[in-house]
This record gives C-alpha cells, sequence and structure tokens, in this order.
C-alpha cells in the first residue's frame, strides 16, 4: 500500500515510525508483525530440551536441518515477503545496528568455516544456531517502533511467567519443564532448560523491566518477581547481580522530577534504608531456605570447577592456543586431569574451539553489536544488558545452545528510545545514501 504525503509516494513504514499509526497498520503488514512476535516468543519459549523431545536438536545424530531451531525457517519465511513486498527506510541508528549484525553473523560464519576447514567442527553447531541465526533480528526494522516496544513487553511478560513458574516449583519441588541432569539440590527452572538459565533471564529481566512502558507500580512489581524468582534458581552470581541491579534502579528512580538537592535527599534515605531493612530480607530469605546455595559460601567446589577449568589452557601447544584444538580431546583432559564432567566456562570454549585469535575476533565484533544496540538507550535497559553478560561469562551460557543472546538483543532493540537523532536515512535518484 502506498501513501501520497506532501507529494512524496512512501509506503506503510517508509518513514520508520514517523507517521501516524494509522498510515501504518495495512492488513499484510499486520500479519507479518503477528506472526514474527509469534516467532520471537516460541524462539524463547521452545526450549532445547523441549525440542528434543521430537527431535534431534541437542542429541547425537539427525541432519543439520534438525539442529538449527525450526522458528528460524519461519523467520526466513517472513523476510521473504517482508523482501519482495515493503519497504524500509531505516534510520540512523537502525542502519548501525543492521551493519554491526551483519558484520558479526558473518563473523561467525567464518569462524566455523574456519573450523571446518582445520578438521575441527565438532561441538560448533551452537555458533550456527545461537548466534549465524541472530541475522533474523534485522526483521525487528520491519516494523514500526511503536511495535517493536509490543514485541519487548511481551518478552518481559515472558520473563515474568518463567519467574511465576520457578516460585511455584520451588515451592512445590517439581519441575514444569524436562531436565535431564541430576542435583543434590532441587533448582527450579521455570520455562528455561536450566537454573542457571533462569538466573540469567531474571537477573537481566529487572533492568528490562524498569525499561517498559508501564506505571511506577507496575515495573516495581515486575522487578520483585524477577527478584524473587533469581533467588529461587540458586543462581548465586545471578542472584547478587540481580540484587545490584534492583538497588541501582531503586536509587536511581527516587525522587525523579524533583530539585536536584531534594532529589539527593530522598536517594540517601532510600539507601540508608536498604541498608537496614537488607539484613533483615536476608534473614528471612535464609530461614526460608532459599539461600541454601550460599552456605557454603561463593568458593564451593561448582564455583572453584569454573576457576579449575582454565588450567586445561597449560596443556595446549602455543598452535592450539592461538589457532584452536579439538574439544573433545581438551573435554577428555579436564576429567582426566580436574575431575570436571564439563568445561563450564564460555571463554575457555572459544578458546579451544577457534584458537585465541578467533575468539578474540568473535568478542570484539559481540562486543561492536551490543554496543550498537545499546547505544543512546534507557539506561534501565543498558544495565539489564550488561547484568546478562555478566551473568552469562560466569558459566557457559554464551557457549551452548540457547535463546538467552536472541532475548536480550531483542529486548535492548525493542526498548530503545526514538528521538530526533533518529531520521530516515533516505537515498537519492542514484540511490547513494
Amino acid at each position: 500500500m502506498r501513501i501520497e504525503r506532501g507529494g512524496e509516494p512512501v509506503t506503510a513504514i517508509s518513514t520508520a515510525g514517523l507517521l501516524p499509526h494509522r498510515t501504518r497498520a495495512t492488513p499484510l503488514l499486520s500479519a507479518l508483525y503477528l506472526a514474527f512476535a509469534g516467532l520471537v516468543l516460541a524462539r524463547v519459549t521452545l526450549n532445547p530440551l523441549l525440542l528434543d523431545l521430537a527431535m534431534n536438536y541437542t542429541e547425537e545424530g539427525g541432519s543439520i536441518l534438525e539442529k538449527i531451531h525450526p522458528t528460524f525457517w519461519g523467520f526466513l519465511a517472513i523476510g521473504a515477503v517482508v523482501l519482495v513486498t515493503q519497504r524500509i527506510d531505516l534510520t540512523a541508528w537502525e542502519v548501525r545496528v543492521v551493519r554491526a549484525l551483519l558484520a558479526f553473523c558473518a563473523t561467525c560464519v567464518g569462524l566455523l568455516v574456519f573450523a571446518a576447514a582445520t578438521g575441527r567442527s565438532a561441538s560448533v553447531g551452537y555458533v550456527l544456531d545461537t548466534y549465524v541465526t541472530l541475522a533474523t533480528l534485522v526483521l525487528m526494522f520491519a516494523f514500526p517502533a511503536p511495535w517493536r516496544r509490543a514485541v519487548g513487553q511481551a518478552l518481559v511478560c515472558c520473563l515474568l511467567a518463567s519467574a511465576a513458574v520457578a516460585v511455584v516449583e520451588y515451592g512445590l519441588g517439581f519441575r514444569l519443564m524436562p531436565f535431564v541432569e541430576s542435583e543434590p539440590v532441587f533448582r527450579p527452572t521455570g520455562l528455561t532448560s536450566h537454573p542457571l538459565e533462569l538466573g540469567m533471564w531474571c537477573a537481566a529481566g529487572i533492568g528490562f523491566a524498569a525499561a517498559a512502558p508501564w506505571t511506577y507500580r507496575q515495573r516495581f512489581a515486575a522487578a520483585a518477581l524477577l527478584l524473587v524468582g533469581c533467588v529461587a534458581s540458586g543462581a548465586r552470581t545471578a542472584t547478587l547481580l540481580a540484587g545490584l541491579s534492583a538497588v541501582i534502579l531503586l536509587v536511581a528512580g527516587i525522587g525523579a522530577g524533583l530539585p536536584a538537592k531534594r532529589r539527593q535527599e530522598r536517594r540517601v534515605l532510600v539507601l540508608l534504608g536498604v541498608l537496614l531493612l537488607g539484613p533483615v530480607l536476608l534473614g528471612g530469605l535464609l530461614a526460608a531456605g532459599a539461600l541454601g546455595r550460599f552456605s557454603e559460601g561463593m568458593a564451593d567446589g561448582n564455583a572453584m570447577a569454573r576457576v579449575d577449568v582454565y588450567g586445561v589452557l597449560s596443556y595446549l601447544s602455543w598452535n592450539e592456543f592461538l589457532l584452536g584444538g579439538d574439544l573433545p580431546a581438551v573435554r577428555k583432559l579436564a576429567w582426566e586431569k580436574f575431575k570436571l564432567p564439563y568445561i563450564e566456562s564460555s571463554v575457555v570454549v572459544l578458546i579451544v574451539q577457534f584458537g585465541l585469535i578467533g575468539a578474540l575476533a568473535f568478542a570484539l565484533m559481540l562486543g561492536r553489536l551490543v554496543w550498537a544496540i545499546v547505544r543512546g538507550g534507557h539506561g534501565s535497559a543498558v544495565l539489564g544488558t550488561a547484568i546478562f553478560f555478566a551473568a552469562a561469562l560466569s558459566n557457559n551460557g554464551l557457549s551452548s545452545k540457547t535463546a538467552a543472546v536472541f532475548l536480550i538483543l531483542s529486548l535492548a532493540i525493542a526498548f530503545h528510545p526514538e528521538g530526533p537523532a533518529n531520521r530516515p536515512v533516505r537515498a537519492d535518484a542514484q540511490g547513494r545514501p
């Protein structure tokens, strides 16, 4: 559908969200949006253990098609329709994000090609499924900014549902989702596949709940539920980060709109209240058994295993350290030398698989992508993104098949504010920007 406005023919979304809402809601665009939003939610909620019930998603065997999340094919179909039916004018910020996203995905493809060429392609499927498929996020920019924010709100509601399920699971002692690992202490998983992933979701979600366009009470209640869900998950690092995030947002949000002096006074009072009531709250959680994972401190066997695993790097040759080695052999080495059944460190996994050079390229391009997305964004959304990566680096959250990275980047894009600097990038008659 084309619309004449001021003598210039434009399409329903050609001004990147600057036209009135009614000019954008064409039936086709609305249908594409609903399909896209449904796929985004399915990408997050259909976790690997659920998919393993129907296909060889993480298990050995099966075709390459089974190793990629099924929603990817739906995103491709929507992208094909968008390309042939819609004209999209990107803002300067959106152009930067698209360029950074495609550059990161190209880097990941290059690493996969290098691993295959050197005969070390074992266990690199997560790079394809978790990172290369992030290219589908460019579809976010096919829709107006208000519609993207609605997707972000739906994702926050998904996080809240996961936290609520986790609290119920903790109270009843059973899990809703399938779980294959044996643990000495029961830990809920919510709508995720692992307690640590649940902790990352909840800890990061606090910042994005604060960025949602809800009332203060709604945002406060959402953050409180996510904090409780994080505590219930038993993920210690994520719980500490969630508490830090909650305190920062609570103090920063006090006195908004007041003169600077009164705002600082109120923030000091709130901070003192947190310091006084914090021990009481911690005592209550400890009495309820919710902090059982902290009973041995932060340096128990599980925590030390994530430190000891770095010792496997000392057994690599210089060639393996710089250009990558055999991950299955290193896993065997980790068991023989350190009695570690898993390598629970994304840093170690990336160095072993792609070498220090490849791991640095991966980290730099991922950092460039994240910076392009959060630059100019809401402070609470930036905080949520930082909290997620801090929690993910404490385990193998960045080196496994997971929707967590897709989730966080989707939220960061969805809640990025519109502003006068975000003008559409138009092309001249020769197609030059």
